[in-house]
């Protein structure tokens, strides 16, 4: 993984973070761990307690969720992206299960970190969870689009793209 200074400017350019300035960068990451995961391997697991945000520092993360016992492809995620924040901001368990495409590295950041440093900053809490309604809207469309599509027999495709609030920039 990267030495603190190019996190930093990683975390400068990430999405939600660009919302941050540097003091509130160097708070998220203070408690944050580098993970790296291999292809087919389980980041989080859909029903877990949602106790960390990760964000994507490389790689491709493959979001799936369980509709009534059937898994869905829902999205793919990548670098400077984010995931878990719905857990975090509802204290809800995982709503999918993430998957690493290939080799991942993300940055995991504990909810109490995330939270205490959302206080200071309730532009990107309001961001987060504004993304987190998208995520859960656009997941429940295509799980529903999947079962009526699986009814009459023809298959379905899922876009990589990653549902984003009013106001967030790519």
């Amino acid at each position: 993984m990267a030495d603190m200074e190019q996190v930093l400017h990683f975390f400068a350019n990430a999405r939600f973070l660009r919302l941050l300035d540097e003091a509130g960068r160097r708070r998220l990451l203070a408690d944050a761990a580098a993970l790296t995961f291999q292809d087919g391997e389980t980041v989080v697991r859909e029903g877990d307690p949602g106790d960390a945000l990760y964000i994507i520092v490389d790689g491709v993360a493959a979001v799936e969720a369980d509709d009534m016992g059937t898994v869905r492809a829902v999205a793919e995620l990548t670098d400077g992206s984010f995931f878990g924040e719905i857990g975090v901001i509802t204290d809800q368990p995982r709503s999918a299960t993430v998957r690493a495409r290939g080799r991942l590295q993300v940055m995991r950041i504990p909810k109490d970190r995330v939270l205490e440093v959302l206080k200071d900053y309730p532009r990107v809490r309001e961001m987060m969870a504004k993304v987190g309604v998208a995520r859960t809207e656009d997941t429940m469309e295509k799980m529903s689009l999947a079962k009526d599509l699986s009814l009459s027999g023809e298959g379905v495709i899922t876009d990589s793209e990653e549902p984003q609030a009013d106001g967030e920039e790519d």
